[in-house]
């Protein structure tokens, strides 16, 4: 990527981010939580295949959307599994992420529901786009949950860039649904408001769209960088303790913040802006992080289901 164009790429990201200094509201105390599956105990139905991937179509705030839905190769309609919500970047799509962070074939060796929501050119936050969005993904909760046996208690997000962003968002504004949440190369805010939720982060040093180290893009906004965002987590989810950092690789520390009332734990590595452990290369051409992101999430996730 060019550096002008990385930059413009970064701007239009950050400027459908209003304000990152004021973080992710908290979920409203109207929301419906998700409390069961009706798809327990159903056959699949007709375009639904045990072990392949489907794209589907709702209706969502008067429009049109879509998402795929992978469904793990043995299924079973009467035992409760879990859904990972998967989310692309912005100038990226479903099928991209799908591949880069391969949870389809990780989806059939564990037996979560793979979901991936189409968020268009990118997942933009301004006020009426950030409702919808929200909107749409609690409404493929509900979809998938209509036709599938899921397990409401175990119900997670994760993400890339703008779907990072997307990711940590939800963990904010939909942590009725959400258990816990992964985002990769951006994350957005929480508030005072926001409820402690578990959170994995990954985040490359060499990160030219959304800098590692934060700073003012253009003149379009300021983020204030991976590790003063992960500290906002930290405080949001309680942590007292002094953070541990581990070396654990030549080119990867982890840092896990203890004394949590949510886990809450970071990956920095010495990559750009690719989802680690991936051939993929989206946003730079620099090397994936050498450790296999999507494993830790998915043990993260486990380990983390609603109480």
């Amino acid at each position: 990527m060019k550096p002008i164009f990385a930059h413009l790429v970064a701007a239009i990201i950050i400027m459908s981010i209003p304000l990152l200094a004021l973080g992710a509201e908290p979920v409203s105390p109207d929301a419906v939580p998700v409390t069961g599956s009706s798809g327990c105990g159903k056959p699949l139905a007709a375009n639904l295949v045990a072990g392949k991937t489907t794209s589907r179509t709702i209706t969502s705030g008067g429009s049109n959307r879509s998402y795929l839905v992978h469904v793990p190769a043995n299924y079973d309609a009467t035992r409760p599994a879990p859904v990972v919500l998967n989310f692309h970047g912005f100038l990226s799509n479903p099928e991209t992420q799908n591949a880069a962070s391969t949870f389809e074939s990780m989806s059939d060796r564990e037996g979560f529901i793979l979901a991936t929501p189409d968020g268009g050119i990118g997942w933009r936050f301004m006020q009426s786009s950030r409702d919808a969005n929200t909107a749409f993904v609690r409404d493929v909760v509900a979809s998938v949950s209509a036709d599938l046996c899921v397990d409401p208690k175990r119900i997670f997000a994760a993400g890339k860039s703008q779907g990072g962003f997307m990711s940590s968002w939800l963990g904010c504004v939909a942590s009725d649904i959400v258990a816990a949440i992964a985002p990769v190369s951006g994350m957005y805010e929480p508030t005072e408001g926001c409820a402690p939720i578990p959170i994995m982060e990954f985040h490359g040093k060499a990160d030219s769209t959304i800098p590692f180290g934060g700073g003012h893009v253009l003149v379009l906004g300021n983020y204030p960088g991976a590790v003063t965002v992960m500290q906002k987590w930290a405080h949001s989810n309680g942590c007292s303790g002094t953070p541990e950092t581990v070396q654990i690789t030549p080119h990867v520390q982890r840092v896990t913040y203890r004394d949590c009332t949510a886990a809450t734990i970071q990956f920095i590595s010495d990559a750009g802006h690719t989802w680690p452990g991936t051939s993929i290369r989206e946003g730079d051409n620099s090397p994936p992080a050498d450790l296999a992101a999507s494993e830790l999430i998915w043990d993260f996730f486990k380990a983390h289901p609603k109480k």
